[in-house]
């Protein structure tokens, strides 16, 4: 079983009493690819091997090459956390849907699509 500090909002989640709260299962493992995702790759000083590419699709062109490369990225960057054993993805209209297999059972989630304008 994971346990982690549970994020919000890019910073700590408090419990009604005050505590700092935990996360606990997939919800640490979401915490965590999430944050990979988001990060550039090197972005971190204790982690410079951490991170993704996919930051850098956020100017990129919108064209059927560049929408692979993006998904690639980032199957590829969710296979380098030891707990994913498999990962695949599809583009639907709110974003990218990724479904991880973990030892633990299925982690699915929808990245928002890095390449939509505003």
């Amino acid at each position: 079983m994971y346990r982690d500090w549970r994020w919000e909002e890019g910073d700590f989640a408090f419990s009604p009493r005050g505590d700092a709260a935990l996360a606990e299962g997939l919800e640490v493992v979401r915490q965590d690819l999430l944050a990979r995702l988001v990060s550039p790759r090197g972005s971190h000083w204790a982690f410079p091997a951490e991170g993704s590419r996919l930051p850098e699709f956020l100017q990129a062109t919108d064209d059927p090459l560049t929408r692979v490369e993006a998904q690639q990225e980032a199957e590829l960057t969710c296979l380098e956390d030891a707990r994913v054993q498999e990962a695949t993805s599809a583009w639907e209209s709110g974003g990218l849907r990724l479904a991880l297999t973990l030892a633990e059972g299925v982690l699915e989630f929808l990245l928002p699509d890095p390449l939509r304008r505003p």
